[in-house]
């Protein structure tokens, strides 16, 4: 009897053992499981606290890390970008220093060649008549002055002929009369007839050999006052009736010509009368190129084309500048020693004007400058810069969209804009899931979404606005749509708004009830 109980009590012995070593086997497990657990929660928090400034920047654009690699003195850098030296390598970054160096703004315009108005002669007849022959008998004809252009036969110039022949025989039979008051009529009659040939632009050497000859000529020859070219004519042969009135011919003298050009309303200030031009023929060479000076500058502006017109004298000997003729116009214009950077590093945005200053070792800081007189390839810095600081020349726009991906431009002094209305940081306790869409896409999207309080209960029966953002991008400007979403129940509000376009939109929330804001939440929504 006593053997089966001390067998059971043996057995009774050896469970308990295993139960124990059971149990300390478990509770090892779980400390080893607690620990491992609370050191892998304690790396992941570090890493996002590492990285969690660029979490927002990979929301709205994905960038590469290196990009936003930190340094030891990132916080006394405040709004400088890191680039790294191998992606500067890859986006092209190139950069140029400051320097002071003596500006010369070029005025480039294209200009048209002119007749010198003051050397335009039009050829009249001071008599009525009949074109006998034509000399001068085509448009583009060479004349010099004293040569006959046309003959003329006139009723009026014949008689006059007449006239001064029976003046000139009664002048010598009544010249030695003893009556002087008879000699001095006779002088007086001769001279007036004479006067009056010459009047009519008859030439003294047609008076005198009609002195010698006697006999009265038919036709008169008309000869040019000037040296130029036949530019028009209305005298043709065969009897043709002229009067007083009319334009015979016109007659321009080329050795000296215009040239008209058209410059613009924001170069007159550079103007004076007395610069020197430079012109040259777009086809020709040097040879072709000329220096005149500004004589005139015209008093008003073309509306049209908001230029004004600057006149050049120019010499023409050859008469190589014909009229019409369109040449380049170049006027030089020193502006003394200026603060200059190449004009490809500076971005205008129509209010601010800005530079990237590369501060070296990868780092670059967005900086305002104010841009001063500007040539093709340089602009003066009139301050924001030094001389000796390097600028970026090249890739500056990624870099513009780098530094605004980052919010580096909250630190160049401007003022943060916070909507009226909005709620503090603290009253931003919103939860906000979207339903829909999941993916936008350009254009009218149907927009869901979920609003929850911060213990996660639906909110109701509340006034929901969705407002889309995207931040100026260069020289694009930025972008923002909006909508009113309505009440569907169970805290899902429902409306239609517009992507402007492809991106990844910040995406802001705002609860108002009774016309109080209860709360606000960001996201982002992309398009594609």
């Amino acid at each position: 009897m006593n053997e089966p109980h001390d067998d059971s009590r043996e057995t009774g012995t050896t469970a308990r053992k295993n139960r124990r070593k059971l149990w300390f086997m478990l509770c090892v497990f779980v400390g080893l499981a607690a620990v491992g657990f609370y050191f892998y929660n304690r790396s992941l928090s570090e890493a996002a606290g590492t990285k969690g400034g660029d979490a927002t920047a990979s929301a709205s654009m994905p960038m590469p890390e290196q990009n936003s690699k930190p340094s030891a003195n990132a916080g006394s850098a405040i709004g400088q970008i890191y680039i790294a030296p191998e992606r500067q390598q890859l986006i092209g970054v190139k950069s140029a220093s400051a320097e002071m160096k003596s500006l010369v703004k070029e005025i480039r315009t294209v200009g048209r060649v002119a007749y010198d108005e003051t050397k335009i002669t039009h050829i009249h007849t001071k008599v009525s008549g009949f074109i006998e022959e034509v000399f001068a008998d085509y448009v583009g004809k060479p004349v010099k002055a004293g040569e006959p252009l046309f003959t003329i036969y006139s009723p009026d110039l014949v008689a006059t002929q007449q006239e001064y022949l029976l003046a000139l025989k009664s002048n010598a039979v009544l010249k030695d009369s003893a009556f002087p008051w008879v000699s001095g009529g006779s002088n007086n009659l001769l001279e007036a007839a004479r006067q009056r040939l010459m009047l009519w632009d008859v030439s003294p050497a047609e008076i005198e050999a009609l002195d010698k000859g006697g006999q009265v000529k038919r036709a008169l020859a008309i000869y040019s006052p000037v040296s130029g070219v036949v530019m028009d004519r209305q005298a043709y042969h065969h009897g043709r009736y002229v009067t007083p009135e009319m334009d015979l011919y016109t007659i321009v003298d080329l050795s000296s010509i215009w040239v008209l050009g058209q410059v613009y309303e924001a170069d007159l200030p550079l103007l004076k009368l007395g610069q020197m031009v430079q012109i040259e023929l777009p086809y020709g060479s040097d040879v072709n190129r000329r220096q005149g000076r500004i004589v005139f500058i015209s008093p008003t502006l073309d509306p049209k084309t908001r230029a004004l017109e600057v006149r050049v004298e120019f010499p023409n000997p050859d008469l190589a500048l014909k009229p019409d003729m369109f040449v380049n116009f170049k006027l030089s214009v020193p502006l003394g020693r200026q603060l200059t950077i190449p004009a490809d590093a500076v971005l205008d945005t129509g209010t601010m004007q800005y530079v990237f200053v590369d501060k070296g070792q990868g780092y670059f800081e967005p900086r305002i400058v104010k841009a001063g007189a500007r040539t093709v390839e340089m602009v003066a810095i009139e301050s924001g810069l030094k001389a000796g600081e390097r600028v970026v020349t090249s890739a500056n726009f990624i870099l513009d969209s780098e530094s605004r991906l980052k919010g580096a431009f909250a630190s160049m002094g401007q003022p943060s804009r916070v909507a009226v209305g909005t709620p503090p940081a603290a009253a931003q306790n919103l939860q906000v899931e979207v339903l829909e869409p999941k993916t936008a896409k350009p254009g009218s999207n149907t927009i869901r979404i979920l609003v929850k309080d911060s213990s996660g209960k639906p909110i109701e029966d509340a006034e929901v606005q969705v407002g889309l953002s995207m931040p100026q991008m260069g020289n694009m400007p930025p972008m923002n749509s909006d909508a009113t979403l309505k009440h569907e129940g169970g805290g899902v509000y429902s409306g239609t708004i517009q992507f402007l376009m492809a991106w990844t939109w910040e995406t802001t929330v705002t609860v108002k009830k009774n016309g109080q804001v209860i709360g606000s939440a960001k996201t982002t929504i992309t398009a594609r």
